[in-house]
């Protein structure tokens, strides 16, 4: 399978299960993403978290501060859209798009499913009706960074995503 071995190839040493960066922070700086979320989530924010949660042992109570963001396993991602840790890419075509050409303004919420573009509908009157607006120039919601595929061939593009909804 060709989208295989271009997963391999460009994918996997940060987002297969046995990947050497694959659950590891990456600075936001080297993934290029908005780095809002990293910033804000300083150690007296973490040890808030963790305060907070004390008297309740089935809630989170390992949050630090990172300046970064995880590099997930893939499994199951053409279901988890929209992409990036903020959200801010409707669809797995709209992410291996460069970031110039992605969705600058889409709808959340809506959860009929885009076979085709790999996200959920994010544009359209039925969208509009049941999303919420998503504005890529408002602070924290860049869809900037992880330029990682961007530079695939279109073919090479669909067979990729084409593996990756067997994940």
């Amino acid at each position: 399978m060709r989208g295989a071995a271009i997963f391999k190839q460009h994918c996997a040493s940060c987002h297969a299960f046995d990947g050497p960066k694959t659950g590891k922070v990456l600075p936001a700086s080297e993934t290029g993403t908005d780095p809002h979320r990293a910033q804000m989530w300083t150690p007296d924010a973490a040890q808030a978290y963790n305060d907070y949660s004390k008297p309740y042992p089935w809630r989170f109570s390992h949050f630090r501060s990172t300046g970064g963001y995880v590099s997930v396993p893939l499994d199951a991602v053409w279901l988890r859209a929209p992409y990036l840790h903020n959200g801010s890419v409707p669809s797995l075509i709209d992410l291996l798009a460069p970031p110039a050409e992605r969705p600058k303004v889409f709808y959340r919420g809506y959860d009929v499913y885009d076979s085709e573009k790999v996200g959920f509908i994010s544009s359209g009157p039925e969208a509009e009706r049941y999303g919420f607006r998503f504005e890529t120039n408002k602070p924290g919601n860049s869809n900037a960074g992880h330029e990682w595929g961007t530079e695939l061939p279109a073919q090479d593009k669909r067979a990729l995503i084409e593996y990756l909804k067997t994940l």
